[in-house]
């Protein structure tokens, strides 16, 4: 009796490669073995964000932002409490991105910073870099975006797949 090749499968993994493949170039790793998607989501209100600048000034943003970002940030002309709010979405993203973890992220620890043509690129410092290099991800992708009041920051990254189990008897 011969079988006849299962078209559904054949199409089913070659648009997993595809998909695994995709990933890879978009946060520049190779796509050689597999790979496990890690992925970080963050939603900011930005009058809540206009809020806390107006009663903590400088020393909410120096507890939040290194020195580079918030030199940024002073240059921002108007919607000012909007880029503050997506940055913000953004490192809380970066950092959804290494959970879970047992470990203290810091904000402060991940800078995001404007690439030339305005594309956000995080920079791990300190308890974000170890966090990193302890989870085997080396590579990752930031994108933010703005809603009316909301700030909305995807973390995109991978790492190599952990061995698949074999099936227990």
């Amino acid at each position: 009796m011969t079988s006849v090749p299962d078209a559904d499968a054949d199409a089913e993994a070659a648009e997993g490669q595809s998909l695994r493949a995709m990933l890879a170039g978009l946060v520049g790793a190779d796509p050689g073995g597999p790979l496990e998607p890690l992925v970080g989501l963050d939603l900011v209100h930005v009058p809540r964000v206009r809020r806390l600048v107006e009663q903590h000034g400088p020393r909410w943003l120096a507890d939040h932002f290194s020195e580079r970002e918030r030199a940024e940030l002073s240059v921002v002309r108007g919607g000012r409490a909007a880029t503050v709010a997506g940055r913000l979405a953004a490192k809380e993203a970066f950092i959804k991105l290494l959970a879970p973890t047992d470990r203290l992220v810091l904000t402060r620890d991940i800078e995001v910073l404007r690439a030339p043509g305005g594309t956000p690129v995080a920079h791990p410092r300190a308890s974000a870099l170890r966090e990193l290099r302890r989870r085997g991800v080396g590579r990752w992708s930031l994108s933010i975006t703005h809603e009316g009041d909301w700030a909305v920051a995807v973390a995109v990254g991978c790492r190599p797949a952990p061995p698949l189990s074999p099936p227990s008897p």
